[in-house]
């Protein structure tokens, strides 16, 4: 009963956020779009289906929290760019007696200090800009093998002299067959509103449908995932077909296939043993994106890292391509404060 009350909740926030979210095109807050979390930017950027001791993969789908993430503390780095970093702090903690597990979360994404101008381009001075997310997710199970979430997202934006503020929503759900080692997971990321707005003009959130599936074989220390990102809408591809005429004389059109296989994200471990486990993804829509015509894409829209997991600490390192010239390094530490809870 309480797990075919979560689906109507679920099923109607998800219909409600389509409705009033955007589908394409600007939106605020698109820091909610990127990944700070090495192991999701590991396995191509995107994951709800794959379970793991990190405390990051929460902010993929708040399902993916559970008890044994009680009394663990998980710290994040990313370089985006050289003044750009992003920063992740979380904790969890397990309420026994209601069978519920916490976690909070704080992200700050920092983008320098800029040049401040008038409209002539007169300097005036300096500013710093930055995005904040303040995150408290609450999960609990289903007997044994569903487990569902949510995470309330409070927001803070600022750009010098301009800021924004919001709330949001994240909810999702899990299936886990360890029996099987089969994990299936579904997440309506960012359903909510612009509390406040950068110049009285209020902006949709960056709203996101994912499903994913994540299998280990039997007889081989391979796990695969497979996920399908922005649902909602079916085609995800920009074209630009005045730059295109006036630059490479021709236009382009996406096919039917194209558009289809936009929507996937592959990823694989390679686990080495107990302690390592390697890591690599490739992200169709990264690709498709930011590839360059008459330029090789190298590695663009591929990601690749390791876990390495030792006895209280567990490291996570992923690498990413986003052109042949650019890609950003992320890397996390996870500690467990009381080993005996494991």
């Amino acid at each position: 009963m309480v797990l075919r009350l979560t689906l109507v909740g679920l099923l109607a926030l998800v219909f409600s956020g389509v409705g009033s979210q955007t589908l394409g095109g600007s939106s605020a807050f698109n820091f909610l779009r990127l990944q700070l979390h090495p192991q999701a930017g590991a396995l191509g950027g995107r994951n709800v289906s794959h379970f793991s001791a990190d405390l990051g993969m929460l902010s993929e789908n708040p399902s993916l929290l559970r008890k044994g993430h009680h009394s663990a503390v998980s710290a994040n780095f990313t370089s985006l760019a050289p003044t750009v970093t992003g920063l992740y702090a979380a904790g969890g903690y397990h309420m026994e007696k209601t069978a519920t597990t916490l976690a909070l979360g704080i992200t700050h994404l920092g983008y320098g200090e800029q040049p401040e101008t008038d409209a002539s381009g007169n300097t005036l001075g300096t500013f710093r800009a930055y995005d904040q997310l303040l995150g408290f997710t609450i999960s609990r199970n289903y007997n044994k093998k569903w487990h569902y979430g949510s995470t309330l997202k409070l927001i803070n934006s600022r750009y010098g002299a301009y800021a924004s503020q919001g709330l949001a929503l994240d909810m999702g759900l899990n299936y886990y067959d360890e029996e099987h080692m089969i994990q299936f997971g579904f997440a309506a990321k960012n359903m909510g509103v612009q509390t406040k707005s950068y110049a009285n003009r209020k902006e949709d959130l960056p709203f996101d449908l994912v499903l994913g599936m994540t299998k280990q074989l039997e007889k081989a220390p391979i796990r695969f995932s497979l996920t399908g990102q922005r649902m909602h809408q079916f085609d995800l591809l920009y074209n630009d077909t005045l730059f295109n005429e006036a630059n490479f004389g021709r236009q382009t059109k996406a096919s039917l296939g194209t558009k289809i296989f936009s929507h996937l994200v592959l990823g694989a471990d390679v686990l080495v043993g107990e302690k390592i486990v390697l890591t690599g993804g490739y992200n169709v829509l990264r690709r498709r994106e930011l590839r360059i015509q008459n330029i090789a894409s190298g590695l663009t829209g591929f990601s690749y890292g390791f876990n390495l997991h030792l006895q209280r600490l567990r490291i996570y390192y992923a690498r990413t391509h986003y052109q042949s010239s650019l890609s950003h390094h992320q890397i996390s530490f996870s500690f467990k404060l009381n080993p005996a809870e494991d």
